[in-house]
């Protein structure tokens, strides 16, 4: 049963290709196990949009975003609306598989006795898969040659397994995922690029959910209304706790913030999730402790790092700032320092501290709402 709830999140965070992608999927699936995408930015939008118009396709996809984005959630949709939506969907991680051989003989087979340990003849992934799709995640951590072996079954849709030498026909549509830079994989040698064009034929970028605006309040909302129907009951997050979630950066994107809003969910015993409830899940504090004050505090040399990438100024000045460790007249000394090397200029200081120029107005939000713009002088 969608609850009350859900209903008015789907109204007011769900675009109408989402709302296509969770239909199908409940369907297919049942609502417990839908396929949702929450979010109405408009990058968001784009994403999604390729997602159904490349569906119609037998084309390989590529699929790119930062770890944690949903990446392969934007796989499943695009199969729920393809042809092949009732055919085996088989997902392989290709950064689980230590060394050529044994990535090789997942993807295309092997046969009897073709390396140690293979006692029986095996059926590789695209077998078992055929009339179906294959999702390879992490292609770029595909050895170089098991890209050849990719390559073949790309262009001439069939596999050889590994200590074989007879072709095997596979009818398969290969949807790919990356977190890593495969252009500068590609000039570094480390990745074919005849592999590389064949596979971004299609390309869809997720984006992070940093980028997203609000729609992380809507993901949040959507993810305690879900835990909301167990045992302990519906909880919401405290006016606090959605501005400390509001400037977070979220380099874990949706999978962090899932995490925070779990262990705020079940931390605490009340209605009301706090601040300090979540604190321990937000990825940054492990990173904020790289400023470490045992020297002393040194605007100059926070400036420094900050404009070097040593450390960020979410992970890092931000953070610290929220656990107390810094006080309001030290982040204005940084701030202040950092605006004398943009002469006074804060779109300057943004691209300075390495803060995204679409983070701008939240940066100023930040500097505003905890009074930490620096006097005139």
């Amino acid at each position: 049963m969608v609850s009350n709830l859900s209903k008015t999140i789907f109204a007011r965070g769900e675009l109408p290709a989402a709302r296509a992608v969770r239909r199908r999927s409940t369907r297919r699936w049942g609502r417990g196990r839908a396929t949702v995408v929450i979010g109405r930015h408009r990058k968001l939008e784009g994403a999604l949009d390729r997602i159904v118009r490349f569906a119609a396709s037998e084309s390989p996809v590529l699929i790119t975003g930062e770890t944690g984005t949903g990446k392969e959630l934007f796989a499943r949709a695009l199969l729920l609306m393809s042809r092949r939506e009732d055919k085996p969907f088989l997902c392989v991680n290709c950064a689980q598989y230590l060394g050529e051989q044994l990535i090789a003989s997942e993807l295309f087979g092997h046969k009897r006795g073709s390396f140690t340990g293979a006692v029986a003849e095996h059926r590789g992934v695209f077998e078992a898969a055929n009339k179906g799709t294959v999702f390879l995640d992490e292609i770029g951590d595909l050895p170089l040659a098991a890209q050849a072996m990719l390559l073949r079954t790309l262009s001439e849709r069939e596999v050889v397994p590994v200590g074989g030498t007879t072709p095997r026909r596979v009818d398969v549509r290969i949807v790919a995922a990356t977190s890593r830079n495969l252009d500068q994989m590609v000039t570094e040698g480390k990745f074919r690029a005849d592999l590389y064009y064949r596979l971004k034929c299609l390309p869809v970028e997720v984006p992070p959910l940093r980028q997203r605006g609000e729609d992380w309040e809507l993901i949040a909302d959507y993810y305690l209304d879900r835990l909301g129907t167990g045992d302990h009951g519906r909880k919401r997050l405290s006016r606090e706790a959605i501005r400390v979630l509001r400037t977070h950066p979220w380099p874990g994107n949706v999978r962090e913030l899932r995490s925070s809003v779990e262990t705020g969910y079940y931390v605490t015993s009340e209605r009301i999730i706090r601040t300090r409830d979540i604190w321990e899940a937000l990825e940054h504090r492990s990173n904020s402790r790289q400023l470490n004050w045992s020297t002393g505090f040194d605007a100059h040399a926070v400036c420094e790092r900050l404009e070097t990438g040593e450390i960020g100024f979410w992970s890092g000045v931000r953070s610290e700032f929220m656990r107390r460790e810094l006080n309001r007249a030290q982040v204005r000394a940084i701030i202040a320092e950092g605006l004398t090397r943009t002469r006074g200029s804060y779109k300057g200081l943004v691209e300075l501290f390495g803060v995204a120029q679409e983070d701008y107005l939240k940066f100023m939000d930040f500097l505003r709402h905890h009074r930490l713009k620096p006097s005139k002088r």
